[in-house]
């Protein structure tokens, strides 16, 4: 009895672990166009299998400050080529550096081609959000701004004063944000992708927050 106790919870285990969990979808939200961020600290992840699995677009994790630049950006920005997902890049913002410099490093290790989608500026772990910082990253937005590059901030739209007009806001919040407000949702950090080799768990993940007409006007092609 216990030997036959045991198989079955074996059996029951390794089903668990082999059933393609479903890809973490945007809670109480009919929110279709959906995506992932990629970089360093996950092994190489196949982009053809995210675009089979329902993902429309990737964000790219490419500098923080002015020394940090992310290994396996070039490697995804090249193979994204060979899918219909859109790309964007992804900025973690310093407080430790200077906006020029921050602006330097970035145009020196990733220039002209960041992408269909806005260009994302995120904080960077451990910095002070006060209204200092954000000037500063409203500063970095006016910059891409003024080389005809869309820009978005993973800041509350509470402070959009230290921002130019034309930049558009992340939420990160559990709660499905006004659309009027944040262009694109961060809905998870713990998002999984069925299927996927390396994508089964913590997966930053991201949804338009709008109709999928307006996301392919604005961005490009959908894989569904």
């Amino acid at each position: 009895m216990i030997v036959a106790f045991i198989v079955v919870v074996a059996g029951l285990f390794f089903a668990y672990k082999s059933f393609p969990r479903q890809t973490t979808l945007p809670a109480n939200a009919n929110l279709s166009v959906i995506g992932a961020e990629l970089d360093q600290s996950k092994d190489y992840v196949d982009l053809h299998q995210l675009e089979s699995n329902g993902l429309s677009f990737v964000y790219l994790r490419a500098t923080q400050g002015k020394s940090y630049f992310d290994e396996d950006y070039n490697l995804y920005r090249d193979q994204i080529q060979g899918t219909r997902m859109a790309f964007g890049t992804v900025i973690y913002f310093s407080d430790q550096s200077t906006v020029a410099s921050q602006w330097n490093f970035f145009q020196k290790k990733v220039g002209a081609n960041s992408g269909s989608l806005p260009i994302l500026l995120k904080p960077a772990q451990g910095v002070r959000k006060n209204s200092r910082f954000y000037r500063q990253m409203g500063q970095m937005a006016t910059r891409f701004l003024t080389t005809n590059k869309m820009v978005m901030v993973l800041v509350p739209k509470k402070y959009q004063m230290y921002f130019p007009s034309e930049t558009r806001f992340l939420n990160d919040e559990q709660h499905v944000p006004n659309k009027n407000l944040y262009a694109f949702w961060q809905y998870t950090n713990h998002g999984h992708v069925k299927n996927t080799k390396n994508m089964e768990d913590n997966v930053t993940m991201y949804a338009y927050n709008g109709t999928m007409g307006q996301y392919k006007q604005l961005y490009g092609e959908l894989t569904q």
